[in-house]
């Protein structure tokens, strides 16, 4: 076996790969997209590794989008022909992969991925690699079934060594902090109740959806460019939908997928003192309304009344991201919420170790915030 970068040359072979392992079901674009495939690999922050049997055909991929302003990678797409499973392919590939980043980057701090868990495989290859579990997504994609993912990320000693734990995180979200404090080896952050707000917040008024990728992905690359958005960082999303109000003064972005129904909410612009709260409830109807199965938003952990915000939304608070984001010397703690408009249903779901514990403590997050209070004894 040979594990190589890929090029323009093996385009065609990735494209058949994903196309034979997931009968043409897979839910990113970018697997059965020519183009989009030579734009990823021609980028400079996007590498895509092959593995090749004795034939040279292509019998493995896994892929990695890079950031050097935050010094962080994630690995995505990881396949392996069915023929050739339990062989350590994807050991392989993925080992590769960690050290290309590592050596041939300007820097990597964080890795991190999602962990199918369709089999437990995955979840020990990753765990084997030194991937610390984070987190879980239930029915965040959908293939043939639904597909409960997992967070995990390999956070090196450069990373924990600039990360700014010097806040007090919300309440409603300790007990996910203290589940990964225990599995990365973090210190005790102080849980605290925010005040509640002094000023009268402002409703959103009327919102509207503009789905026009060029002009939604121009807008946002505007905006980010002026330091007009109020949180933008979900990174390796680019929005292609806008949800606003007529006189623009809100403008939220997001990242909806038409395959399965998968969004993430990347950013926003908007006046200051107004309900966020209402504005996700709105924006969840809206988003519904368009497609939109699962929602997915980061916040930053130590804004502690947008969280609030955030819970009153009916977001269910689902993982927890030390040291994330890189802003001057300092890296910055990040929760992730996910909202689901479907019915749970993990009958293929096989979960190992700590993802067990986290799917129960998503579970005790929603009883506690999604049941009618009458019902909460039950």
């Amino acid at each position: 076996m040979n594990v190589i970068l890929a090029s323009e040359e093996d385009i065609f072979e990735i494209c058949q790969l994903y196309f034979d392992v997931y009968e043409g079901k897979y839910p990113d674009p970018l697997m059965k997209d020519f183009n989009l495939i030579r734009q990823f690999i021609s980028s400079g922050s996007g590498f895509w590794f092959l593995a090749k049997d004795e034939n040279n055909k292509v019998i493995g991929a896994v892929l990695a989008s890079y950031d050097k302003d935050h010094l962080i990678a994630k690995a995505f797409g990881a396949v392996v022909r069915k023929e050739n499973r339990a062989q350590g392919v994807m050991e392989e590939l993925l080992s590769y992969g960690i050290n290309f980043l590592r050596e041939k980057t300007s820097g990597v701090d964080v890795i991190y991925s999602t962990t199918r868990t369709v089999n437990e495989a995955a979840q020990t290859l990753t765990e084997k690699l030194g991937f610390k579990k984070l987190g879980i997504f239930p029915n965040a994609h959908r293939t043939n079934d639904y597909e409960t993912h997992c967070l995990t990320a390999i956070i090196y000693p450069s990373a924990l060594s600039k990360r700014n734990s010097s806040y007090k995180i919300h309440h409603e979200v300790s007990s996910l902090y203290q589940i990964v404090q225990k599995e990365v080896g973090l210190n005790e952050i102080e849980p605290i109740v925010p005040a509640i707000p002094s000023k009268i917040l402002e409703n959103p008024g009327e919102l509207e959806v503009v789905n026009s990728p060029k002009f939604v992905e121009y807008r946002y690359n505007s905006l980010k460019a002026e330091k007009k958005l109020e949180f933008e960082f979900f990174p390796f999303h680019q929005p292609n939908l806008v949800i606003m109000s007529p006189d623009q003064k809100i403008e939220l972005f997001c990242h909806l997928s038409n395959v399965d129904g998968y969004c993430v909410i990347v950013g926003g612009k908007m006046p200051g003192y107004l309900n966020f709260s209402e504005l996700f409830l709105r924006s969840n109807k809206l988003l519904r309304d368009a497609g939109a199965r699962y929602i997915e938003v980061i916040v930053r952990a130590d804004r502690p009344k947008i969280l609030a915000s955030i819970l009153k939304a009916k977001f269910i608070p689902c993982a927890f991201f030390p040291a994330f984001q890189l802003i001057g010397e300092k890296r910055h703690d990040f929760l992730v919420f996910s909202r689901s408009f479907e019915i749970f249903d993990f009958q293929n779901v096989k979960l190992k170790g700590m993802n067990q514990v986290y799917l129960e403590e998503y579970f005790k997050a929603w009883k506690r915030m999604s049941l009618n209070p009458k019902l909460l004894q039950v």
